[in-house]
């Protein structure tokens, strides 16, 4: 019988530690901009959607993880010309890819240049999460709810 009332009285304080914690980790939290968590939590700290400018070491990071992947298809070395935003944990390129000399590399099978990419920084570093070059629709507006990227992004 004591065995019973310690199980049940574990088993209750288990209960009630779990179940009462539920309201904290369901809450949706964000940290102030600017403050030291917000920094922590986002490196670099955009506070909204930011242009990663060429001189950027970040931009030369997020394309060295798409640039193997992407120029096993073109067969030759490439560039990456377009928008390159990063925005809390997460970055987004929208452009074209172009060989050395600047010029549009036509991707099978539909023969355009187009190209997609979306990072996102974990806490082992940046981690390309998808990709696509040679795409002919908006395919990629689905990544807000398939991957949770910020619509913010888009704008």
């Amino acid at each position: 019988m004591l065995v019973l009332i310690k199980h049940t009285a574990l088993a209750l304080a288990l209960a009630v530690l779990v179940f009462g914690a539920v309201p904290i980790f369901g809450q949706d939290y964000e940290p102030e901009p600017g403050s030291d968590l917000w920094a922590e939590l986002y490196d670099p700290p955009y506070t909204v959607p930011t242009e990663i400018p060429v001189s950027n070491p970040l931009r030369k990071e997020l394309f060295n993880l798409l640039r193997p992947k992407l120029e096993g298809r073109a067969g030759q070395p490439i560039l990456f010309a377009g928008s390159l935003k990063a925005f809390k944990n997460w970055a987004l390129f929208v452009g074209e890819t172009q060989d050395k000399g600047g010029s549009s590399i036509a991707f099978p099978p539909l023969g355009n240049s187009d190209t997609v990419a979306l990072w996102l920084r974990t806490t082992d570093g940046w981690v390309l999460v998808s990709f696509e070059g040679g795409h002919s629709d908006v395919f990629y507006d689905i990544w807000t709810a398939q991957f949770g990227m910020p619509r913010a992004l888009f704008e």
